[in-house]
């Protein structure tokens, strides 16, 4: 399938968000990720495409990818895109990131960039009139929050409780201002160090502990 390029916006900092209209009606599940292709010459080691999480809701219809725009070529090409340049989508939206129903508590922790998905649950929730009932733990460690004024508002009209960090997220962290983080279900984006929720003195089972990945990110990068 083929995505025509729109336009895009600035987020914050370094992070852009590029929106892309699919040449055929296109579903996914808020949460979900795909993989695109920005073909370009020369590229370099990390190739021509990249998975994203899906910024976007699925009521939009449009796809919105948001990102770092780094120094690597694909990064280049991609904002060097002109209005109605196609791309490709390589796979299909897919991931199990996405919200369930649960009698527990949600806790949803995020850093950086790694806010995305989370910004596409929550605007689907919105829309279709339903709770967003969750602890939102959002770290920045670079200057200028993304998405920050659209959350503020959420949480201003809705029951999201909202809090901005300016350091990691550590599970010695929420263990101190959870109370009852054993007994919630706790979604992760961003990076593989909030694994150990899993291990003592946490010890969350693994069913309730959803991570979603950036693949070429790095610690430093979200």
């Amino acid at each position: 399938m083929k995505l025509r390029y729109r336009n895009r916006t600035h987020i914050a900092g370094n992070i852009w968000s590029f929106i892309f209209e699919p040449d055929a009606p296109l579903s996914w599940v808020a949460g979900q990720f795909v993989r695109i292709e920005v073909p370009h010459a020369p590229a370099d080691a990390e190739g021509t495409k990249r998975f994203f999480t899906i910024t976007s809701a699925p009521h939009e219809g449009h796809l919105q990818i948001s990102t770092r725009l780094t120094g690597t070529s694909f990064k280049r090409a991609l904002e060097a895109l002109r209005p109605g340049a196609a791309i490709n989508l390589i796979d299909t939206p897919a991931g199990d990131f996405v919200w369930q129903p649960s009698p527990r508590p949600l806790v949803f922790v995020a850093q950086g960039i790694g806010i995305t998905p989370f910004v596409s649950l929550l605007r689907d929730r919105r829309h279709r009139g339903l709770p967003l009932s969750a602890r939102l733990y959002h770290s920045n460690l670079a200057a200028g929050i993304p998405f920050g004024d659209e959350l503020q508002a959420l949480a201003a009209q809705t029951e999201l409780d909202l809090t901005y960090l300016t350091e990691p997220v550590t599970p010695d962290y929420l263990i101190a201002n959870i109370p009852e983080l054993q007994h919630s279900t706790v979604y992760v984006s961003g990076p593989g160090s909030l694994i150990k929720l899993l291990a003592p003195p946490v010890n969350l089972p693994a069913a309730r502990l959803k991570q979603d990945f950036f693949p070429n990110y790095g610690h430093g990068e979200y």
